[in-house]
């Protein structure tokens, strides 16, 4: 699995663009909750992009347009790697109490929870 390290700033122009399948710098702008440069957008963008590699970047007209090249899932999964080995001493029993702990989950959650153990509990 690649490693993905991206900033709380990079998952939030991320979630955009995930959302959106495909935006311009002003499109993200646009879709934000809270206002930020255009620049930065910008320059944001072009970074994740060049070297992290996590976004598409195709010319159209005068604006680039950016597209996901990583599914959420991916990135996901790698952050979560990180946090188990780094904070957690790479134990996945700590990170899912530690997940779970402080959650309001729904039946529904818990169903799914359920039904994934089982899932795992059947590859035995």
């Amino acid at each position: 699995m690649k490693d993905y390290r991206l900033t709380h700033y990079e998952l939030e122009l991320m979630g955009v663009i995930w959302e959106l399948e495909e935006a311009s710098v002003q499109d993200v702008c646009d879709a934000l909750p809270r206002e930020l440069a255009y620049t930065t957008v910008m320059t944001t963008l072009s970074l994740l992009a060049k070297k992290k590699k996590v976004l598409k970047r195709i010319k159209r007209g005068r604006a680039y347009i950016y597209q996901p090249a990583v599914t959420r899932e991916e990135v996901s999964q790698s952050m979560l790697g990180q946090l188990k080995q780094v904070l957690l001493g790479d134990s996945l029993p700590t990170l899912m109490v530690n997940l779970l702990e402080n959650e309001n989950m729904s039946e529904d959650d818990i169903s799914a929870l359920k039904n994934a153990i089982n899932k795992l509990e059947s590859k035995e």
